[in-house]
């Protein structure tokens, strides 16, 4: 949940039939795989057409941007959202949570009632079975329903600036909390979302269930934010570290630390202020013993202020303490591509959902292939990974997204001809001027 807050900044699209599912194959309770694709395919999409609705399904809306960010958009711009809790997989439940926080219509499918989460049981859902006659019957309510639903006032709560402006401090008391985010509820009744990124600025916490349960008491702040909306941030009033950190700490700078733990993934030294960074075990050269308090020589590897995240190597030819050796200090290797360089990259592995969900890719300059995740694909390219329609050896254009130096890793995302299109046009109104 690093790149988004959860406050309202996208009004509603009319006729926007949003569908929170699982996707892909399942085994259901009696262990009879299900295909939930088919189910949206064949049925509830056009179930929600013949309403004269638009279907959106909230996986197919990934992109390039943070998979959360477009999933709350698609949940923001919804007129009616479409749930089925079958399976109970952990993605709707998170997406049914917010949601549920702003107020939209919802219908909800679910192929067993204890599906249905249980801080929610009682909920009026619409039960089916793959049998021909449930999916009929279901096809038959759904429609009900959406028209139904469609005629009731809407009552969506939005998540707007506070009418005092600014930062405003306030006790606020967990009302609920899951993975990725705690909803808390002030004195006064105001309701605000605190993600793992607004709790301390060395960390994002990746578990919000394990730092604050129902219940518990904060002493944060609601703040406005640019766009509109509030958030509830424990950060208030505190400076943020890394837009100087990035400056004076770039990649392949050399600097003395003060090593401040020693963990099981490596070594901490603190680079800046509340920030350590990681000198992961996997580089330590044999034989090597920090404990807390030491002083050690480190370069920059990588700096991801995104992920709060700062790698580090032993400058080689440095001993613990800056007793010199022979040689020299470790210098950053080259990554043979640049961030947002397009490339044409010639797949080399295929490997779809439920097997990885990914593309390896060959592209100039590089030895290690060019990593492309699912979410990073468009619609159709996701759609022809997992439909065998991928080739070895086929040609894709490709954007770089991140470039990781200590693990030798580069992501990239897939490009659509018209962006390659727009790209070369803007190259060549720029060459001509």
């Amino acid at each position: 949940m690093h790149d988004i807050r959860l406050t309202r900044d996208e009004q509603t699209v009319p006729g926007s039939g949003l569908v929170i599912a699982p996707f892909g194959k399942k085994n259901l309770r009696n262990d009879d795989e299900f295909d939930f694709d088919w189910l949206y395919q064949d049925v509830v999409s056009s179930v929600i057409a013949e309403t004269g609705m638009t279907p959106v399904r909230a996986d197919s809306v990934y992109g390039p941007a943070n998979v959360l960010d477009v999933v709350w958009r698609a949940i923001q711009q919804a007129e009616v959202c479409i749930v089925d809790f079958s399976c109970r997989t952990p993605n709707v439940a998170m997406e049914y949570m917010a949601a549920k926080l702003i107020g939209k219509r919802m219908i909800y499918l679910a192929q067993h009632p204890d599906d249905i989460p249980s801080d929610v049981r009682g909920l009026r859902h619409i039960p089916y079975t793959p049998l021909y006659a449930d999916m009929a019957r279901m096809r038959t309510e759904l429609r009900q329903q959406l028209e139904a639903v469609r005629l009731e006032p809407a009552q969506e709560m939005a998540l707007i600036p506070l009418v005092t402006g600014g930062v405003t401090p306030a006790r606020a008391q967990v009302v609920s909390v899951s993975p990725d985010f705690a909803v808390v509820r002030a004195a006064d009744g105001a309701l605000g979302v605190l993600s793992g990124e607004d709790v301390d600025w060395s960390r994002i916490i990746t578990d919000m269930t394990r730092h604050c349960t129902v219940g518990d008491w904060l002493d944060g702040a609601f703040e406005m934010l640019p766009a509109g909306g509030t958030k509830y941030t424990l950060l208030s009033g505190q400076q943020n570290p890394w837009h100087r950190l990035e400056a004076t700490h770039p990649v392949g700078h050399t600097f003395t630390g003060t090593v401040h733990s020693v963990r099981q993934a490596g070594v901490f030294v603190r680079v800046s202020g509340p920030v350590n960074g990681l000198v992961p075990h996997s580089s330590l050269p044999s034989g090597t013993e920090l404990v807390p308090g030491n002083q050690v020589e480190v370069t920059v590897m990588s700096v991801d202020s995104r992920r709060r995240r700062v790698t580090l190597a032993l400058a080689q030819g440095r001993r613990p303490g800056g007793t010199t050796r022979t040689g020299p200090v470790a210098a950053v290797p080259s990554m043979g591509v640049v961030l947002h360089e397009r490339l044409e990259g010639e797949v080399v592995k295929i490997a779809p959902e439920g097997q990885g969900g990914y593309v390896l890719l060959r592209v100039s300059g590089r030895e290690r292939p060019a990593f492309l995740h699912c979410s990073a694909m468009s619609r159709q390219l996701r759609h022809d990974l997992n439909h065998d329609a991928i080739e070895l050896g086929e040609i894709l254009d490709v954007e770089v997204t991140s470039i990781n130096v200590h693990q030798d890793k580069v992501c990239v995302r897939d490009v659509e001809p018209e962006e390659t299109a727009q790209a070369q046009e803007t190259g060549d109104i720029t060459e001509a001027a």
